[in-house]
């Protein structure tokens, strides 16, 4: 099976689709900022959790009117999901546990003060000024992903008239509110750390993996989102009053989490393709082991899998790369979706797919002429498949994702998952990507039982809850189970669990009732 960074196969004619964010609806799209382009200087400041709580906790609004809380845009509740349920708030706690100290002292450093660290495991301050926010009980706290400067905190807090006119980009432009409401700026700023970004400092090394770091596992933007879990609403999930004053031109046929999927697929590709690059391209090691080759930019199962087969050759031994001989690739998740994603624009599909497959071909050349690729070929190559996602990814920004685009999402999903055998990685993505769309498609009162049971089966098999699913707890508690998963996979069953949901997805089916 041929996915990510090597010249598809004949899955190429399938791909697939993923990836993330809050999901907007297709008004307001177009308005974009130039993410380059900075406007005015702004202040870098750190707000802790508990900053946002005087209004984002009704503990504290109880003398609030039905009508004043109404008047707001979100519920105010949440404070309380965050510091209670959301996992970011342990995010330094990873590096003080057993786990972190142990890598300190193989790596020879307080991983607590390492910048390479803490640009994912909290917000790193560089003697910023700080108000109510501490690592060590707030960790990765609100303004890490809402943007980390005092004008937009001090203007949203006032809720001024004037600052409600603003539109979202004018937000982000001018004050530094990092516009969390379109698709691909919320994942890219996820995929910032759970993909690492080079110039942000956010690159997980081979010798932190070495050291002890769990694997970063493949990421879909709508699956985490949801364990995170959501402290916000889909903007069908919001009353009609919330929803005018919010988005009042939302495009009622636009399915969200269809369309965070797919833009975040792309997303997906587009930022690990860039830190292959820009690593590759670096003349100085940003942080501990990040020199290249970097053997953490590489599929991991390359080199680490079995050497004897006990009982029957396990995954890692049958999947097929597509390589040469003693020459890694990529890994295969971040491109499984990524096809797919494009294919929702029917004019465009086979124009955008060509282009993917001469973007990927110098990229597989490249690592197949010699072990981990010559930088002085990688680089543009690596960099071609970027340009060639940012490109799909602002063609889909003007895309209604409706009903028949979700159906057709699952009816390719399905094809993808029957036709080759995926990795651990890949099938998750896939089985993630389904489960949202499925779900969001078909009320839960009209879900096919045979499909929800295989589901279910999914979940169990591939850990697709990402547990402990709306709890808090540290990664020791769960790692070692969440590797004996990936170690268990079996990808036939996998087939053949899509195989049955191939199945349900007839003209006469639940997806058709759907439609109408």
């Amino acid at each position: 099976m041929v996915l990510s960074f090597d010249r598809p196969g004949p899955i190429s004619a399938l791909a697939a689709v993923l990836v993330i964010a809050l999901g907007l609806a297709a008004h307001g799209r177009g308005d974009q900022p130039d993410r380059t382009e900075t406007q005015i200087k702004l202040k870098p400041f750190i707000f802790g959790a508990r900053a946002c709580a005087s209004c984002h906790d009704l503990q504290n609004r109880r003398n609030d009117t039905k009508e004043e809380l109404e008047s707001w845009i979100c519920r105010m509740d949440e404070f309380p999901i965050y510091n209670s349920k959301d996992k970011h708030k342990l995010a330094f706690q990873a590096l003080t546990g057993s786990r972190g100290r142990r890598m300190g002292e193989l790596l020879r450093t307080d991983v607590t003060k390492l910048d390479a660290c803490l640009a994912c495991h909290s917000v790193p301050d560089r003697g910023i000024e700080k108000q109510q926010y501490t690592r060590e009980t707030d960790g990765v706290t609100c303004v890490a992903c809402h943007g980390a400067h005092e004008e937009w905190v001090e203007k949203h807090q006032s809720g001024s008239k004037a600052w409600r006119a603003l539109d979202r980009v004018q937000k982000e432009r001018l004050h530094g509110m990092t516009d969390l409401w379109s698709p691909a700026r919320r994942a890219e700023t996820c995929a910032s750390c759970h993909i690492g970004n080079f110039a942000q400092g956010k690159i997980l090394t081979h010798a932190m993996y070495a050291a002890g770091h769990p694997p970063l596992p493949s990421f879909e933007a709508a699956a985490f989102s949801d364990a995170e879990p959501r402290h916000w609403q889909y903007l069908s999930e919001k009353s009609p009053a919330r929803l005018k004053r919010l988005m009042p031109d939302a495009d009622p046929k636009n399915r969200e989490r269809t369309q965070l999927v797919a833009i975040a697929a792309l997303v997906e590709l587009r930022e690990s393709a860039r830190l292959f690059a820009d690593q590759a391209a670096a003349e100085q090691p940003a942080t501990l082991g990040a020199q290249w080759p970097d053997y953490a930019r590489f599929d991991c199962n390359a080199c680490h899998h079995e050497l004897q087969a006990k009982a029957g050759a396990s995954w890692r031994q049958l999947r097929h790369q597509g390589g040469a001989p003693g020459r890694p690739t990529a890994p295969d998740w971040p491109l499984v979706l990524a096809r797919l994603a494009v294919e929702t624009v029917p004019s465009q599909a086979a124009t955008r797919s060509a282009g993917l497959d001469q973007a990927l071909a110098p990229f597989q050349d490249a690592l197949r002429i010699r072990p981990l690729g010559d930088p002085k070929t990688l680089v543009p190559a690596a960099q071609k498949i970027a340009d060639w996602a940012d490109a799909a990814i602002k063609s889909l920004d003007h895309t209604t994702f409706d009903s028949k685009t979700a159906s057709h999402f699952l009816e390719r999903l399905c094809a993808v998952a029957e036709l080759a055998a995926p990795d651990y990685d890949s099938a998750r993505q896939i089985a993630w990507a389904f489960a949202t769309i499925y779900r969001e498609l078909i009320p839960e009162n009209h879900r096919d039982p045979a499909i929800e049971k295989a589901l279910a089966s999914l979940t169990a098999e591939l850990d697709l809850d990402l547990p402990p699913a709306q709890t808090q707890a540290l990664i020791e508690t769960t790692l070692g189970g969440r590797l004996k998963k990936a170690a268990d996979f079996d990808p036939q069953a996998f087939q053949g669990y899509f195989r049955s949901i191939a199945k349900r997805l007839n003209p006469t089916g639940a997806i058709q009732s759907a439609r109408r």
